[in-house]
């Protein structure tokens, strides 16, 4: 993860308002991580060089977005490390670590506008996602 000083200030506003809570609600999965990791996934999709050559037309913006939703889930990672957020040491860590590899995955392939590698990063968190939903999210 970057230094704190270099991330910007939505990012440290977001890290600081769940910082201060619990490991995350369903609701803040709902209005936070859900968000964020479905436009990584869009995003991951449109620019996948596999998918046709449009995969290299895809508009400014959509990267922007998709580093976005990156950075939000790599805070997010970050937070659910933490002493007290942590549901355990175990599964939920190795989880929550490869949530932080990933999305800085995706940072860098976004930085350097490189679809194949977004497409992959995607992917591998949405492995990431569902082995851990089917772990801690609640059936009810």
């Amino acid at each position: 993860m970057p230094a704190l000083k270099t991330l910007p200030l939505a990012v440290l506003v977001l890290a600081a308002s769940i910082g201060a809570q619990a490991a995350p609600a369903p609701s803040e999965m709902k209005t936070i991580v859900d968000p964020a990791s479905n436009t990584l996934f869009a995003v991951g999709g449109e620019v996948d060089p596999s998918n046709g050559p449009d995969a290299a037309k895809v508009p400014a913006v959509r990267w922007a977005e998709a580093g976005a939703a990156a950075a939000k889930l790599q805070a997010v990672s970050a937070h659910l490390q933490q002493p007290g957020q942590a549901k355990d040491q175990g599964p939920w860590m190795v989880f929550a670590k490869a949530m932080a590899k990933q999305s800085a995955d995706a940072e860098a392939a976004v930085a350097a506008h490189d679809g194949a590698k977004l497409a992959q990063a995607a992917n591998d968190l949405g492995d990431t996602c569902s082995g851990c939903h089917a772990k801690y999210r609640p059936t009810s």
